[in-house]
């Protein structure tokens, strides 16, 4: 498989994909379950059979962090731009804790397609938005209004942080319902503890 090792220069743009089960176009429309893709490139793109159209500038999405473990981590996807008609989309539709997947494509600069690396285009982000804000920019010599909308979303770690119910593998929930069973207290020295895999 190529690596990226042969290239001068690349080029890379954000996919977003998130999935609204509770989706309205209008306040008299019927919901509907919609799967709403976009990215920061110019142009409408396909990947796996499925067109995410092209925003440009318009899309911004703040950094994340790359690393082995799984960790909580929160990010934001704006959107600019966007027309007072379309504020009944988000207004009328169920956006908060829909599942979101943003993928990092890696691009030819020149012929503006897909590079033949392995995994391309690579998953960089899962979680769920957990809330969302709009502003509103208005123009007054044009008389002309638009909005931003602002999607926070957490982590699919974050939501599992968030959500405690029942019981736990802890020392102390094991010894509310069993005071004499001693099968979960080595756990705390193992939640934090390091394992060296692979090391000879």
């Amino acid at each position: 498989m190529p690596t990226l090792n042969g290239y001068n220069s690349i080029e890379n743009h954000l996919f977003v994909r998130i999935e609204v089960d509770y989706y309205k176009s209008s306040s008299s429309s019927s919901p509907i379950s919609t799967v709403l893709r976009f990215s920061d490139r110019r142009t409408p793109f396909v990947i796996n059979g499925e067109t995410y159209t092209g925003l440009g500038n318009l899309v911004s999405i703040t950094s994340s962090s790359s690393e082995l473990r799984t960790s909580s981590g929160e990010l934001s996807i704006s959107i600019s731009g966007i027309p007072n008609s379309s504020i009944y989309e988000i207004v009328n539709s169920r956006i908060k804790g829909c599942p979101v997947t943003i993928y990092r494509g890696i691009f030819n600069p020149v012929t503006g397609e897909l590079l033949g690396v392995e995994n391309n285009p690579m998953s960089r982000y899962k979680g769920f938005v957990n809330n969302y804000s709009l502003q509103e920019n208005y123009d007054i010599d044009q008389r002309l209004a638009s909005n931003t909308i602002v999607l926070i979303c957490n982590s699919s770690i974050d939501v599992l942080q968030n959500k405690v119910t029942g019981r736990t593998t802890s020392p102390t929930s094991q010894k509310k319902f069993y005071p004499s069973d001693i099968s979960m207290d080595r756990v705390t020295n193992l939640e934090n503890a390091t394992f060296n895999f692979g090391a000879s």
